[in-house]
């Protein structure tokens, strides 16, 4: 059986253990959340120069640039609807008998 003494002085050095290996003022979270896509796509968006954006961006070269929840991609519908909210427009080239269909976008010709 335990004895009184030496179960006091374990507990002690146990408490002492503890207060002096205890990290504090750390708060712990598995992920930070997201910022909303249009913000996101709107950091991506300033990094690129402007003779790059004047020639047209793809929807899919930007998508594998973003992270989306849980470490996925965004989903394209909704990449298409921030850059709209952004100002940018898509034009669409079908294709011809050497090239498939793309669209790319291009800034608001607003100034």
């Amino acid at each position: 059986m335990m004895d009184d003494k030496f179960a006091n002085v374990l507990a002690a050095r146990l408490y002492d253990y503890v207060e002096t290996t205890r990290v504090n003022d750390i708060e712990l979270y598995p992920d930070p959340p997201l910022a909303p896509l249009p913000t996101r796509l709107q950091r991506l968006l300033d990094t690129i120069p402007d003779c790059a954006k004047h020639q047209g961006l793809s929807l899919l070269e930007l998508q594998a640039q973003l992270r989306g929840r849980k470490g996925g991609l965004p989903h394209i519908g909704e990449m298409g609807a921030a850059m709209r909210k952004l100002g940018w427009r898509r034009r669409r080239k079908w294709s011809d008998e050497s090239a498939a269909f793309s669209s790319r976008w291009y800034p608001s010709e607003r100034g």
